[in-house]
Order: C-alpha cells, then sequence, then structure tokens
C-alpha cells in the first residue's frame, strides 16, 4: 500500500496539500486497518502483537483527525507525516528485532530501510520548510522505502 501511494505521490508532487492531506489520510487509515489485522495473525507473538496492535490503533486514530481536520493539517502536513513516518520506522525496527530473536539471519534487512526512514522523519519534522516545496516527492519517496521494509518483513515473518 505504502509503495503504491508513494508512486502516485511522485507522479503528482505538485498537488495542493489538501488533497495530499486527504490521500495521506486514506493511505493512514489502511495502514492502520492493515496493522490491526497483522497483529491478529500474529496474536502468538506477543511483542509483535502489541506492537502492531498499538500501531495500528494510533494510525485510525490520527486518519479520524486527519479527515476531521484537512485544511487544518494541510498546513501542517510536513511535521504529521515526519511523526508518521519516525513511528512506521520504529515499529519496522522492532519487528525486525523480533525477527533476529526468532533466529532470523536476513532480519537486518528490514532495518536498513527503516533507518533511513527514521532520518527522513526527523527531517521532515524538525525542518519543515525545508521539505516544502518538494513535500509530495520527499513523502512519496518515503513510503516506497517504508512500504519496501515492510514487504520485506513480511515475508520474512511469512518463513
Amino acid at each position: 500500500m505504502s509503495i503504491v501511494f508513494g508512486i502516485l505521490l511522485l507522479l503528482t508532487p505538485q498537488a495542493r496539500m489538501e488533497s495530499i492531506a486527504l490521500f495521506i489520510g486514506i493511505a493512514i487509515a489502511l495502514y492502520g486497518l492493515f496493522s490491526v489485522v497483522v497483529a491478529i495473525m500474529n496474536r502468538d507473538n506477543k511483542k509483535l502483537f502489541l506492537t502492531d496492535l498499538l500501531f495500528g490503533i494510533v494510525l485510525i486514530v490520527l486518519a479520524i483527525l486527519v479527515f476531521a481536520n484537512l485544511a487544518l493539517i494541510g498546513k501542517y502536513l510536513p511535521t504529521l507525516v515526519g511523526f508518521l513516518m519516525i513511528l512506521s520506522s520504529l515499529a519496522e525496527i522492532v519487528r525486525s528485532f523480533s525477527l533476529k530473536s526468532g533466529g532470523l539471519k536476513s532480519w537486518w534487512l528490514g532495518i536498513v530501510p527503516a533507518l533511513i526512514v527514521l532520518i527522513l522523519g526527523f527531517v521532515f519534522l524538525l525542518k519543515p520548510g525545508f521539505v516544502g516545496a518538494s513535500f509530495g516527492i520527499f513523502t512519496g519517496i518515503t513510503l516506497v522505502i517504508n512500504g519496501i521494509a515492510a514487504v520485506v518483513n513480511f515475508f520474512q515473518l511469512k518463513k
């Protein structure tokens, strides 16, 4: 999902901030629902269950707030996206370490893109003006990287 939304943002980086906020709100809601479903599927692994469930609930609440305040959110979108990037990358890092404790040798494959997203998240959060004009491009790239990390971790969990 992140990869598809990221590519769409890369194709339309000049979209208005309110449109991007709506788009991101939908992505957040879907990602939150997906995280809750993954949590339920992994309920045997308490660490993954709690991480995914809490992350999913936070995302669903955040999506509701985005939908209720599109105009306001559009003004603060880089900060919001930075916060989400940090949360998402931390969840991916927890998943990777959970894979490591499960004995998976390629556990680190999810950490590399998660660390990149974490750094970009702090850039979005601390320097929203820097991101400003290129917001669609930065967000698109970040969503693609985050999506790749999620796909890598998903397939590692299937093993």
